[in-house]
């Protein structure tokens, strides 16, 4: 595996496959755990925030639970932190390829096409009005053009 600056990842000399970087976005402030769980790997999300920005996040998995009122400015806050690449990397899942319950109602997420930059699926819940996003893919829109 060789380091590639340009997309922020390491790419397999031999087959060409790439390994996202680290997932967490720099800066973002961790707090105590929150009484909601991961709906991937069922550990309590801590309350952390982003600029001022609140959110919570997984310390296992590295997912993050986003109000989607505070969405816009989390997604401003992680890009101005990160270097712009770009290189658009493959999309990791397809709408429907999974099922996640929301941490909030318990009820299945949507999962669909993010409409901005980053080529990804994000987990959405109209009800509660979160969204999800998996390990790096804060980073993944941070990076993004």
């Amino acid at each position: 595996m060789r380091l590639d600056k340009t997309i922020g990842a390491r790419v397999c000399t031999h087959c060409g496959s790439i390994e996202e970087q680290p997932v967490i976005v720099e800066g973002l402030e961790v707090a105590g755990n929150s009484a909601t769980s991961c709906p991937v790997c069922s550990t309590p999300l801590a309350d952390a925030r982003l600029d001022g920005s609140p959110l919570r996040v997984c310390q296992r998995c590295h997912g993050m639970l986003i109000a989607m009122s505070d969405f816009v400015d989390v997604i401003q806050s992680a890009t101005a932190r990160e270097e712009i690449h770009g290189v658009v990397l493959p999309r990791r899942q397809s709408p429907g390829e999974r099922v996640i319950a929301c941490p909030a109602c318990r009820q299945a997420m949507i999962s669909h096409f993010y409409g901005g930059p980053g080529n990804l699926v994000i987990d959405s819940c109209e009800r509660c009005q979160l969204n999800w996003l998996d390990s790096g893919e804060l980073r993944r829109i941070a990076r993004a053009r």
